[in-house]
């Protein structure tokens, strides 16, 4: 018995030290590779107005009731790295619309039900070629193409409530899912003046998105790359000291300088499409308590019709302005004003041509007005007001944009609500 004893005795003793030894490997693995987790939530609390839905029986809409919603809207885990001084990797996972009513008015896909389901949301190693140098790294993995501001500014630092529609419109017109990630590879970098009162951010990308064929796994038979690139002139003080794939918008009084981008991006033949593109500019003021940014994008597609190639053409973009208001105990309170409209076509030949290629039609804009809490720079409590208006294409029930159309639901009119929200990252 007593040996028995001893024998369990050295195994526990034995277990305890490999422990500590593995606990000590994870750490020093830790250190020496920089990883670092982060955790980021978005809560939402919302009362609906004024949503409708169609009644295909009698061919007319029918209000819901309107509703409070409780959600937790986003929610992202990360984990980044830089195993090596001019190697770093950042994959980011998440979880939305937890409790999503899809007859609540704010706008918003199904991917999550009764059951959470977590996914990929970003995922990239990225190389610094030269030493010490801001001018040249290469990037590959999975990502947002290189337009659109709004798109590249993550949504839980977006200054409003919720981003504006016109970066939904561009990742479905570049790729499909609402997402709007693709795999693919970048090349980016940073010139910056003497002086450090220019700075010049330049990005190129080539991306495979798959958009709806083969269950959306597919281009289809005929395949084309989406091609993409950005220049960003940057007056005054950067936005970044050195390259980031991503933007912000709230500097909280510690930039002052304005930035213009002018970007594009392509994509030739496929089964969908003969080409399809979007170009436009982006811009960001930022002095001292005051924030201006917004964008204006034009989208178009060609493809084969009955009697030849035909077109499409639509427009999108926002506007926003925030002023930081300082107060005791570090905290800050951000008034928010924002509208960001969508232009499709709404009838003839015009709406037969989108319709034909899957592009959007019909109208739609909103209007956000309300403020942020900060805490800390990670930390804000929201409370907004949106209003949301369209205008429906010669058939209201088919007409392709965000007011007119829920995932799951089909053909709606979508309202306006009242919101109040928490962000929090750890």
């Amino acid at each position: 018995m007593k040996r028995i004893f001893f024998l369990l005795s050295w195994f526990v003793l034995a277990a305890s030290l490999s422990a500590q030894s593995d606990t000590s490997r994870i750490v020093r693995l830790l250190e020496n590779y920089r990883i670092k987790p982060s955790i980021g939530l978005q809560f939402w609390t919302t009362y609906s107005m004024g949503m409708e839905v169609y009644d295909a029986s009698t061919t007319t809409y029918r209000s819901v009731d309107d509703r409070l919603n409780v959600q937790l809207r986003r929610s992202r885990f990360g984990l980044s790295g830089q195993p090596y001084d001019r190697l770093k990797f950042n994959i980011v996972t998440a979880l939305d619309l937890l409790g999503h009513d899809v007859l609540a008015a704010t706008q918003a896909g199904t991917n999550n039900g009764t059951s959470p389901l977590f996914r990929i949301w970003n995922a990239w190693l990225q190389w610094q070629v030269r030493p010490g140098s801001d001018g040249l790294y290469v990037l590959t993995g999975y990502f947002l193409p290189v337009i659109g501001r709004e798109n590249a500014t993550p949504a839980l630092r977006s200054t409003s409530f919720e981003k504006a529609w016109s970066q939904s419109y561009l990742r479905r017109q570049l790729t499909g899912p609402g997402s709007g990630r693709a795999t693919g590879l970048l090349v980016s970098g940073q010139y910056h003046a003497a002086g450090e009162q220019f700075h010049l951010t330049y990005e190129a990308a080539i991306q495979n998105p798959t958009f709806t064929a083969l269950d959306g796994n597919s281009v289809g038979e005929r395949y084309s790359p989406l091609v993409s690139g950005r220049l960003t002139f940057q007056f005054g003080e950067p936005e970044s000291a050195s390259y980031s794939i991503t933007r912000r918008v709230n500097y909280f009084g510690a930039r002052r300088g304005f930035s213009v981008s002018l970007t594009a991006a392509r994509q030739g033949h496929t089964d969908l499409f003969h080409h399809n593109s979007a170009y436009g500019v982006e811009w960001l003021g930022n002095y001292g308590p005051w924030q201006l940014d917004g964008e204006h994008l034009w989208l178009g597609r060609k493809a084969n019709g009955p009697s030849g190639e035909v077109d499409s053409k639509g427009r999108t973009g926002y506007l926003r302005l925030g002023y930081n208001l300082s107060l005791p105990a570090d905290r800050t309170l951000q008034p928010i004003v924002s509208y960001w409209t969508f232009r499709g076509p709404l009838s003839g030949d015009d709406l037969r041509s989108a319709t034909l290629m899957q592009a959007f039609t019909g109208q739609d804009s909103g209007l956000d007005a309300g403020v942020n809490y900060y805490l800390n720079p990670d930390t804000k409590l929201s409370l907004f007001y949106a209003l949301r208006t369209g205008m429906a294409a010669e058939d209201p029930v088919t007409t392709n944009n965000t007011f007119f159309q829920q995932s799951t639901v089909g053909p709606v009119r979508r309202g306006s609500y009242l919101g109040t929200g928490l962000v929090i990252f750890l």
